[in-house]
């Protein structure tokens, strides 16, 4: 009686553990394929579906800047064709920046940061990031394999014009995308400062948080579910999107802006990211700004700050 006993529970037990894990594997697949997955049926471009909760179609309407431009591409070292647009001002001063989009957008979202350069004198670089617009890739990486093609164009810059001075500036996952090539080795030495506005400290960190106060959800399990078929399909851990740790090894000075009232990455990641900067850094907090529109909140604001903060990094 006893055996037939532990053999009823210890069966239960494991159809209970089946059953937990491949709820958990159709969850994690689902969070992987709605967060991280780019394109639909109708639209291989599309982004992933979590984007439109996020941004609604139609809510920003960028104009292309009227420069002189051409399309550039490359491929990545995992192979995907990479394409960007390089736009020209009208006078050249040798200053170069690449402006990066941020989750779910594309170089489109860069053009009104791209135009207030340009009439700096700056040659702009707006690349489509991979996974992005006219880029290949099926999988958002969170910056992390991002990082990877920013440092590309970067050194695309700097064997077309050898004494270029090059700045990269990101907002939202742009700006993770940023902050994590800032500590790649293999950053060229013509990128002389960094600008992240709005970025995370982890992608994780994000992610959970907004599990909680967007989805009023539990992060446990459905955190660590999403992690586990992120590793599995998509080929990295949401943990290795982690800007907080690569600012500790950055190697160029970083300007870290953020919105006081943005509520989709909280100003107290940018404090987080400001602390654990270990080269120059300076922080500034925009009043009553939401998530990656700091600029537009106040734009004499952001732009004298950037400026100043170049100010000796890059040609006057």
């Amino acid at each position: 009686m006893k055996k037939i006993l532990v053999t009823f529970v210890l069966t239960l037990v494991l159809a209970v553990a089946g059953c937990v894990l491949a709820a958990g594997y159709y969850l994690g697949n689902y969070l992987v394929g709605f967060g991280l997955a780019r394109g639909t049926a109708e639209n291989p471009q599309a982004p992933p579906r979590a984007y439109a909760l996020l941004m609604p179609p139609g809510t920003w309407n960028y104009t292309r800047p009227d420069a002189s431009n051409e399309e550039w591409v490359l491929e990545s070292d995992d192979g995907l064709r990479l394409v960007a647009t390089h736009f020209r001002p009208e006078r050249a001063t040798g200053n170069w920046v690449i402006v990066v989009h941020g989750y779910g957008c594309t170089q489109e979202n860069s053009y009104y940061t791209a135009a207030t350069y340009l009439a700096m004198g700056y040659d702009v670089v707006t690349p489509d990031l991979r996974s992005s617009g006219k880029s290949q890739g099926t999988f958002v990486t969170m910056g992390l394999d991002e990082s990877k093609d920013v440092v590309q164009w970067a050194r695309r810059i700097a064997e077309t014009q050898k004494d270029a001075r090059i700045v990269l500036h990101g907002v939202s996952m742009g700006a993770a995308t940023v902050m994590m090539a800032s500590a790649r080795d293999d950053l060229p030495p013509a990128v002389v400062a960094t600008i992240e506005d709005c970025g995370y400290t982890s992608a994780y960190d994000l992610l959970a948080y907004q599990m909680e106060t967007s989805f009023h959800l539990p992060s446990f399990p459905g955190m660590n579910l999403l992690d586990w078929r992120c590793e599995q399909r998509a080929g990295f851990s949401l943990h290795q999107a982690a800007p907080v740790m690569a600012v500790r090894h950055a190697n160029v000075p970083m300007l870290f802006i953020h919105g006081t009232k943005d509520t989709l990455v909280p100003p107290v990641m940018a404090e987080e990211l400001y602390a654990a900067c270990t080269t120059e850094k300076k922080l500034l907090l925009v009043p009553d700004a939401i998530h990656s529109a700091a600029s537009q909140q106040d734009h004499d604001l952001y732009y004298r700050t950037v400026t100043e903060f170049l100010r000796g990094k890059v040609y006057e």
